[in-house]
Order: structure tokens, then sequence, then C-alpha cells
């Protein structure tokens, strides 16, 4: 050292400590970079495992959803959004035996946002789904520990087709996730109330069931879920015994929980009576029966294990479980194998299993029986997966359970280390469960991807976003002042069986027209009397045509004329097709002076009050046959008169052509726009 060095580092001591320290720090680095490294994964390796299951079971939903769209009852809640206020009444509305007040909320908000917009929607389906998830992976841990066993049941639940086919359609994924999510933060903030003895954290797990409750009817069941597992694995003894202590000794939680669900009960109950599909059946019974037995066996056993590998799709493109035969039979043996193996595994596992049973019961099966059984076959309603969507997330929870010693418990198993036992048995015997458990794991993850890339196979949303699209360009080319005809929309967008009138273009492209308010455009349900000049249809494809009636015109008149002569003897106007019972509209092309017609197509007298000139006159009008029968009205005929007027009767009106059918495109006008746009 130099004598300019020594003077430096007496003159810094300081600074030379901190380089001194520094290089030692980096030479250690050095040396110890690669052992700290694996250490450190080794300390962290379940979170990073955790994360990289959630962040590709996202990316997977994201393609799923992007080959997903609206359908069915998210129109209906999209134009019932912009038709109301953030009321009390619209919130509370009760359908089906649905109380969903979040759902109808978020559709409120996305409605005035931007409506019908896909992208923005799916932006929100995954960000539910992501806090669904570390909620999930929350819970596991202050469970049973940060163990790499909990990677299990996370992963039953990312990868479950039950949960994945159900989220792809907004209304489900507006009830379940945010379900899911105050499921599993309720559980969690309850736990840590049972190990703490705080009772904050009973508050944060009432704030959790409050919003499970504003959710969807089965937020009510979760303080079930809650006593259940206290008593189950929080309290020693038999269960039946731990029941009784369970419910003295958190007495405060219980009467917490207890309060909210009964004011939500007393609401619900009070809107009930006006649920647009009200409860009950007559064969009520064998409805259940049914309903259970497609629910459990054909739906939920084999979706929990990857199933159900095979869909089918209904008239309104909703897809059913359908799993084939061998593999649905294959299935409940696995699933019974592993319920039995739980048993023989761990005393208190059947009370896991009892668990999940408890809420399918309460929270799947209830509300549909209470809601939609009377009204649909029960044996298809057990076939949808949307029912069972929210179990997987209980699933998850009672898996954990079944085979997972609880954070601080040394053991849950029935069969104890000896010490007589040789360590190599021991070894031997773990190394079989593992290879048991990644095979049955390897099962599950290919099972899903089939079933997924199977429901991808025969979902197609093309149609549905082109008609959307075409129909938003349409409204702002269609001519001002334009009357729209009033007519159902497809089957894809909504099915008029189930939804009515409001399955409607009104209703559907009728929300849309709403954001251009100066285009004067408006629907009209039956045009009667002379239609205005700018008379417009939508067709199946979505664009916007003049319309036109459709349907068999009248033959020639009678020789020598050039038209029909209408008098109060009456006359038969011969069509060229015979036409089934219907609800037709009728077109009189005709001259004369002003009168009143009386018209009848096999069926009932209907009337019509024609204006004096040379116009076409639409009158609505419900029969069958080949013939119209006309006359002036006032004097009914006794019977029919020929063709031709009898003598001496001057004729009234001259009938110039007659049209009986429906409102449909008329090609030869323009069309708005003049191709379907893609989706």
């Amino acid at each position: 050292m130099t004598a300019a060095e020594s003077d430096q580092g007496k003159s810094h001591p300081t600074g030379t400590i901190l380089v001194r320290n520094w290089q030692a720090r980096r030479q250690q680095a050095e040396h110890r970079e690669p052992q700290d490294a694996v250490e450190w994964l080794r300390s962290k390796g379940v979170t990073v495992a955790a994360l990289t299951l959630i962040a590709i079971q996202l990316v997977w939903l994201a393609v799923l959803l992007s080959r997903s769209y609206f359908r069915q009852d998210d129109y209906f809640n999209f134009d019932r959004a912009l038709a109301n206020g953030l009321t009390w009444n619209y919130l509370m509305r009760v359908n089906a035996g649905h109380m969903a007040p979040l759902g109808f909320a978020m559709s409120w908000v996305l409605a005035r946002v931007s409506l019908y917009n896909w992208a923005l929607t799916c932006v929100l389906i995954l960000a539910l789904v992501a806090a669904a998830c570390f909620a999930l992976l929350r819970v596991l841990r202050t469970l049973f520990g940060n163990r790499p066993a909990i990677l299990i049941p996370l992963g039953v639940y990312l990868f479950s087709p039950l949960a994945l086919a159900a989220v792809t359609w907004w209304s489900v994924a507006a009830q379940s996730l945010p379900l899911e999510l105050s499921i599993f933060m309720a559980v969690d903030a309850h736990v840590r109330y049972l190990r703490g003895g705080r009772f904050r954290s009973a508050l944060a797990a009432a704030g959790w069931l409050l919003l499970g409750m504003a959710t969807v009817e089965k937020g009510a069941v979760i303080p079930l879920l809650l006593f259940a597992l206290t008593s189950a694995f929080f309290v020693e003894g038999r269960w039946t015994l731990a029941v009784v202590r369970a419910a003295r000794r958190y007495w405060r939680a219980w009467l917490l929980y207890g309060v909210m669900v009964t004011g939500y009960c007393v609401v619900f109950f009070l809107r009930l009576p006006g649920s647009a599909i009200p409860p009950g059946a007559p064969d009520l019974a064998s409805r259940v029966t049914s309903f259970l037995s497609a629910l459990v066996g054909s739906t939920l056993v084999p979706g929990v294990l990857g199933g159900p590998w095979h869909w089918v799709l209904i008239g309104d493109g909703t897809a059913q479980a359908s799993p084939p035969a061998a593999l649905q039979q294959l299935s409940w043996a696995v699933a019974l194998f592993i319920v039995v193996a739980s048993c023989v595994y761990r005393v208190r596992a059947w009370r896991a299993w009892a668990i999940l049973l408890v809420w399918i019961a309460g929270a799947d099966v209830v509300p549909v029986v209470i809601g939609r059984i009377a009204v649909a076959p029960a044996g298809l309603l057990g076939l949808q997966a949307r029912y069972v969507t929210d179990a997987t997330s209980v699933l998850a929870l009672c898996l954990g359970l079944a085979f997972l010693p609880l954070a601080g418990e040394q053991s849950v198993s029935r069969f104890q280390v000896s010490a007589d036992t040789p360590a190599q048995t021991w070894r031997d015997i773990a190394r079989s469960v593992r290879a048991a458990t990644a095979v049955v794991l390897a099962i599950f993850l290919v099972g899903s991807f089939w079933s997924l890339q199977a429901l991808e196979g025969i979902s197609h949303t093309e149609a549905a976003r082109s008609y959307i699209a075409t129909a938003r360009v349409a409204i702002a080319q269609a001519p001002h002042g334009a009357v729209i005809i009033d007519t159902p929309t497809p089957v894809m967008i909504m099915n008029p069986i189930f939804f009515g009138l409001r399955g409607s273009t009104s209703y559907v492209i009728g929300a849309m027209a709403r954001d251009d308010p100066a285009r004067h455009l408006s629907w009209i349900t039956s045009p009667h009397g002379i239609v205005p000049g700018h008379l417009m249809i939508f067709d199946a494809r979505g664009q916007l045509w003049p319309a036109g009636i459709a349907g068999p015109s009248s033959s020639p008149p009678p020789s020598g004329q050039r038209c029909w002569s209408v008098t109060t003897g009456g006359i038969s106007v011969p069509l060229r097709a015979s036409l089934f019972r219907w609800s037709w509209i009728v077109r009189l092309d005709y001259t004369g002076p002003a009168t009143v017609l009386a018209l009848r197509l096999g069926g009932k007298w209907a009337e019509a009050t024609l204006p004096a000139g040379a116009h076409s006159f639409y009158v609505p009008l419900v029969g069958a046959g080949r013939e119209l029968n006309v006359f002036l009205a006032g004097t009914p005929p006794a019977v029919l008169g020929s063709a031709a007027s009898p003598a001496g009767i001057t004729p009234a009106m001259c009938l110039t052509g007659v049209t009986v059918g429906t409102w449909q495109p008329a090609p030869p006008g323009p069309a708005f726009p003049a191709a379907p746009v893609p989706g």
C-alpha cells in the first residue's frame, strides 16, 4: 500500500469499510449464487408453481373467451339495464328463482359504458377469474400451510371443465365468479377467526358473505358451509358432539351470520312471488329425481374428473354434457375409489364429502327446484354444467380436507410410522401413492383438455357476432324516420320460446338504436292500414331491408274484368296456394271510395276501414284456407255470391289484387348494409 493510499484509508475509514464490505458481499455472491437460487426456489417453489398454474389457466380461458360471445340472457339483461335506473326494483328482480343484484349492477354499467362489447366483458371475466384463483390459493395456505400438496386442489379448480366452460357465458360468469370469490374469502376469514379469536375476522367473513348473497341466492348457503367446516375439522370429538360445541363456542359468529341470512331470506321470499317463472311443479318428486340423476351422474361426477368429453347443443346454442357411457361409468368408479381411499387414509375424510353433498343439495339443487324445474325438462336441466360451476370451488376445499392435515396438525393418517417397519417400506409406499396421484392428475388434465376442445369444436359464435355487428351498422345507415317491423331475433341470439317479445329486434337491436336517437327510428309490431313509406325489417343476418308481404297472391280476376268488384253481396277471392292456420297479414290493393270491408280466411270475420283512393291496405287476420271472403260491411250475406257482382248491384270498390302472407325482407330493395359485417 502506498503512502497516499494509507493516508486516504486513514482519512476516510468509513469509505474503506464500505468498499471492503461490498467486495466481500460480491465474492460471497459469486461463490453462493447457485446455492442461494436453489434455496430461494425451494422456499418459493409452491408460490411459483401456483402462479404458473394460474397464468396457464388465464391464457387458456382467454383463448376460450375469444371464441365465445354473448347469448340468450345476456341480451335480455343488457336491454333491461338500459331501460331502468339503478333502482331497488331493478336490482332485486327475481327470475327463475334467482336474485342476482350484483350481476344486474355489472350489466347496468357495461350496457352504459359500451353495449355488446365482448372484449370489455372478457377483460372483466378474466379479472374475476384471477381474483377467485388468488383467493383459493390464499385459503388453501390458510387451511393447510404453504405445502406442495395444495397444488392438487388448486389445479382441480383451475382446469375443471365445469368451471371453464360455464364462465364463457357472461350471465353465468357474473353469478358464479363473485360467488366463488366470496366462498374462498369467507372461509379464509372465518378460519382466521377460529384460530385467532379476533372478532374482526368474523366481521370480514360477514362482509364476504354479504358479497356472496348479493351475487346470487346460493350465497345464503355459505354460513352453512362455514358451520359444517368448523364442526367437522376445527372442533374435537364425534361430529354430533362437535356440532353442539361449535355452536356454543363460536355463537357470536353464528349470530352475526344468522342475522344477515335472515334479512336476506325475508327480502328474497318477499320478491319471489313476482318471479317471471313461478315456483312449483305438478310432479315435483319425479322431476327432482330426474334432475338429480342427470346432474350428478352425467354432469358433476364426470366433470370433476375431466369430463364430460362430449357435448351436444340444444336449440338455443346451449352446450349440454353428453358423456360416453363407458367413460361415464369409469368416472363413477374412479370417484368412488378416491372417496374410499380418502376414508381409509383419514379418519375424518368422510366429513369432507358429506359437506360437499350438503353444498350441492342446498346451493345447486334447491334453487333449480324453486325456479326452473317446473318449466323445462328436468333431465335436460341436469345436463347443463352452469348449475354446478360453484361446486368445483367447494370440491377444491373438500378435496384438501379429505387428504391433507390442517396447518399445525402433525398427521391425519390412520397409519402411523412404526419403528419395526423398515424405512424403505415407507418410502416405497409413499412413492406408490405419488405415482397413483400423478396418474389420476394426468388423466384429469388430459380429459379437461379433450372436453374443452370438444366444446370449442361445437361452439360457433361467428353468426351471432356478425348479426350484432351488422345490425349496429344497419342502425347507423337506416333512413331517417324509418319504421321497423318488430320480428323475433334468430334462435342463436334469443330463443323466442323462452323470451317471447323480449327476444325481438325492438329489444335486442333497439337497445343499440337508443345510442343514436337523432335518427328517429321506431318499431311497430303489426302494421295495420296504409303503411308509411320507409317500412323496413331486419333479416336473420342483421341486415335492414324494405319490408314486403311474402305469400300466395290472388288468382286473376274473372274473365273480362280488370279487378274484383266488391259489393254487399260479397265475393270469394281464390289464392294460388292453400294456407295453414296462422296469424297472417292480408294486403288489399284497391281503388274506390272510402268504405268498410269485412273479410275472412276460413275463420272469424275482421273489419277494415279503407280510405278513398288507390292504396295498399294491410289487415292482420288469423285463419287458414285457399280463398279470401270479402264483402261490404253492414249486411253480411247469407250465402256468398259468385265471383261476378250480382245483377242490379253497383260495385262499391275494386280490388286489383290480394296477397296473404307474412312480413319479410323485399330483396329488390336496398339493404343496409349491403353485405353482412364480420363479427
